[in-house]
């Protein structure tokens, strides 16, 4: 896990997500009712679960992971390239390395300033540490970057379905307490342990890769790609209830479009 936190002038309020427009809401209405990019046509987007360990590095997890989708989406699932988080850790000035950080500046600025580079290039070791980048190392930039629905606060569910579909996977975080981290499978619903302080405060950010409906019950979630080992949840992913920005997943979503 990791700390995201919001600049402390923030805390004061709640900002919701913000309502659709009609016209937003029109053009999701339009959208598959369940999409998936690990299967789309058979055809799996999404790069391979990888775990952070101790280290509070899901900002990079995250981050690092919507770009490698987002390649493979672009170019049809040609480039396959596994990048490497602990440049980010140890070599950004824009995060904390374990402490935490914002996938905004990473997946963003970092990889659109000074390029994202391979694992074999900075391979993980789940700490900090002196930044070993070798300027000789390829780079994967990003063109450009900005929250779904153009601005901090203006993420909705609608917005982010539309992201997904036509972009790709999108960075997206939220509050961990403790009932999650006993999930192993289904729909989460946060149960009420601990206290809730959703959209400015959350600690925790992973991959949103797609979403569904249950066909008995008519719930609707998300698909997430998390960054603590294919042991945990569903083979690393997990599902979470849709519409109601269940501890804040609905609040902040980030995407980039990669170079590549």
């Amino acid at each position: 896990m990791c700390t995201i936190a919001a600049p402390r002038s923030w805390l004061a309020h709640r900002v919701s997500p913000a309502p659709p427009t009609a016209e937003i809401q029109a053009t999701a209405a339009a959208l598959p009712r369940s999409f998936d990019w690990r299967n789309i046509n058979g055809i799996n987007f999404v790069s391979p679960v990888r775990n952070q360990g101790a280290c509070g590095s899901c900002y990079a997890f995250s981050s690092m992971g919507m770009i490698e989708s987002r390649l493979r989406v672009q170019t049809n699932n040609t480039l396959r390239v596994q990048l490497s988080p602990q440049d980010v850790v140890s070599c950004s000035q824009l995060s904390q390395g374990c402490a935490g950080g914002f996938p905004f500046l990473v997946a963003g600025k970092y990889a659109k300033d000074f390029g994202a580079v391979e694992e074999q290039c900075n391979p993980y070791v789940g700490g900090g540490g002196t930044c070993t980048r070798r300027h000789t190392c390829l780079k994967h930039y990003t063109a450009s970057y900005r929250y779904v629905g153009g601005y901090y606060g203006a993420c909705n569910e609608e917005l982010m379905r539309l992201a997904l579909v036509k972009g790709g996977p999108i960075s997206v975080s939220f509050e961990v307490y403790p009932d999650f981290r006993h999930y192993k499978s289904g729909i989460y619903h946060h149960t009420g342990l601990g206290e809730f302080r959703p959209f400015e405060i959350v600690n925790h950010a992973v991959l949103l890769v797609g979403y569904g409906v249950n066909e008995t019950t008519g719930e609707k979630y998300w698909i997430v790609k998390n960054s603590w080992g294919e042991g945990w949840g569903e083979d690393g992913f997990f599902r979470i209830r849709r519409g109601t920005d269940e501890v804040g997943i609905e609040s902040i979503a980030v995407h980039a479009t990669p170079i590549p």
